[in-house]
Formats: C-alpha cells, structure tokens, sequence
C-alpha cells in the first residue's frame, strides 16, 4: 500500500514520541494533521489505532504492523514529491539504520520512554527463566521456551530488555544457521537485532 508523505510524516512522529498522542499535539507541535480520509486508511491497514477522545478529537498511537513499517522505512529511498525536508528527514532514518545496527540496537529501544520501575526485575526475570532451562551456564536456549516463562511480561519490554542484556554483554544471542528447520513458533519468538532474527540465547 502507497501512502503520501502526510501518512508517512504521522507515522514517523508517532514513532519518535512512541506513545498515545492527541491528533491537536501534533498539529500544535509538529504542524501534523492526520484527517479523516488518512487516518481511516491508516487505521484499515492496521498500522495506526486512533481513539476518539469525547469532545477533544483523537488521539493516535503506533501499532505493532505500523513499528514494522517504520523499521522497514529506515532503508526506504526518498519518495516522489518530498521536497527538501522530505529528503533530510530520509536521509536521516537511513542514517539511524546504520547507527541501530553498529550497536546491536533495536528502534525500540531508542526511543523507549524511561522505565516505571528498576530494569532489574525483568532481568532477574530473565536470569531465572535462562537457568531454569539451561543444563550448564553458556548452553543454547531456544527464545522460543524463554519466552514462554516471561509469559506475564510485554513482549516489547522483555525485547527491549534483551537488547540492553547483549549490549551490555550479559547475554549472548545468535540464530539458528539451518533456516529451514525453524518453525512457525521459532520465527514468531526471534528477536530483531540489526538485519537478524535471533533465535538463542545463552548466559553465564
């Protein structure tokens, strides 16, 4: 599906604020409007939910189809009619591609708001599942059954919660080299970092 630079802009910003944000923020702050017409396109494709707000309009936010438009769009050339502040702005998603991918970082996590609470729960979390499963420190476990323990937890915390372990190299992760052996359930757990799905998991 095609959509104009105004379609394009709203997601974009949605993804940079990377929360519910009313239809007249944008347009006071970022001179965004999403109508009608786009905003029920953007709704019907799945990318964007928009919540009528009694009295004050809608407010927007970015669904998990419209994060993998956006990671997508990263690479993306600049599309026809962009002008000179569409081909800054994409000039610097592409530049924000190969920054995310020298540092093993997901989009996510770039523009994740601060954490309500101490990381460490989550980690512990992790740490717990890891060793639960593995029979030895640094064994391979599939993410697939990590994720099965951390059932409770957002799938977008613990991803995020993941890429910060590696960076840090609390966590080694790898995929699986025999990509036709992987199923449905492997894909659907791996974990984006860079161009790769990973699909292991090891620790100390």
């Amino acid at each position: 599906m095609a959509y104009g630079i105004p379609e394009r802009a709203v997601m974009i910003a949605l993804m940079a604020l990377n929360k519910e944000t009313r239809n007249s923020e944008l347009k006071r702050r970022y001179r965004l409007d999403l109508k009608k017409a786009a905003r029920d396109k953007l709704n019907r494709e799945g990318l964007v939910q928009s919540r009528s707000l009694p009295g004050k309009g809608f407010a927007h936010e970015l669904t998990d189809a419209g994060w993998a438009w956006v990671v997508a769009e990263l690479d993306a050339k600049v599309p026809p009619r962009a002008g000179s502040p569409g081909g800054a702005l994409y000039a610097l998603l592409n530049g924000l591609k190969a920054a995310l991918e020298a540092r093993g970082m997901v989009i996510q996590d770039l523009f994740a708001p601060a954490a309500a609470g101490p990381a460490g729960s989550l980690r512990d979390r992790i740490r717990q599942a890891y060793r639960g499963l593995a029979s030895l420190p640094r064994d391979w476990v599939e993410l697939r059954d990590l994720r099965k323990q951390l059932g409770d937890w957002p799938r977008r915390e613990v991803d995020l919660e993941l890429a910060r372990m590696f960076r840090e190299n609390e966590v080694n992760l790898t995929l699986h080299e025999d990509r036709g052996r992987l199923t449905q359930a492997d894909r659907d757990a791996a974990l984006r970092l860079g161009v790769e799905d990973m699909h292991l998991i090891s620790m100390e």
